[in-house]
């Protein structure tokens, strides 16, 4: 649809020249464009008219409905990426705190490197990723908790969702599935049946960047997601 109205602001300022009966403006006497101007001139008032209709509507639609719509885009796709970044350290608190106890302030953040996180959780001299997943199944306070922050992200996604009209067929699909992923993990009894396998699969797939289907994925994908809203 935009392209469509960029096409028809295109149309609107050839025919603005083509039906002005006004000569070539001074600016533009002498310059390579100004043969092409003469040669499009052909002092049409209607479609002159026309064009100048079309092109206040045009600048009124930037002002009024465009401009804002963008700048409203950027705040929510920024807020949505400080609160998955947000979530991100959380959830690697949680899990530092199930399988090694007290760690730095800032250590989460800078396990959000998937680099550094899975190298961290490889088991050499460090917790491997078993330890924390028995350590989420017998300490479950520590599974509770991983669940307020996943639903304190998919309320944010949510809003989003209700709030921007999403063009790209694939990052809608991206933003239902993690939404569709954190109800059915609870409320499926096939998911809490063992559920800190279930979560910590899509936690690993998530901060390594790991998937066990495709392998490893150069870009996380919810950034990849939030970028493109």
């Amino acid at each position: 649809m935009k392209a469509f109205i960029l096409f028809l602001a295109a149309a609107a300022v050839f025919g603005l020249f083509s039906g002005s009966n006004e000569p070539v403006a001074s600016l533009l006497r002498g310059t390579a464009i100004e043969p092409t101007l003469r040669a499009l001139h052909n002092g049409n008032s209607i479609l002159f008219n026309v064009s100048v209709g079309y092109l206040s509507s045009f600048i009124f639609w930037l002002i009024v409905v465009q401009y804002p719509e963008v700048k409203r885009r950027a705040l929510l796709r920024d807020n949505l990426a400080r609160q998955y970044q947000d979530f991100k350290e959380s959830v690697i608190a949680i899990i530092l705190d199930c399988s090694v106890g007290s760690h730095a302030l800032e250590f989460p953040k800078q396990l959000c490197d998937h680099l550094k996180f899975k190298e961290f959780f490889s088991g050499n001299g460090n917790p491997s990723w078993d330890d924390v997943l028995n350590g989420l199944q017998n300490q479950r306070h520590y599974m509770q908790d991983l669940l307020v922050e996943f639903e304190l992200l998919t309320s944010e996604v949510a809003y989003v969702l209700n709030n921007v009209p999403i063009q790209d067929p694939k990052v809608h699909q991206s933003f239902k599935r993690f939404s569709r992923y954190v109800f059915r993990l609870k409320n499926s009894s096939v998911y809490s049946y063992d559920s800190a396998k279930y979560i910590g699969e899509f936690i690993w797939e998530i901060l390594a960047r790991w998937s066990f289907v495709d392998g490893q994925h150069e870009d996380d994908f919810i950034e990849e997601m939030i970028r493109k809203l």
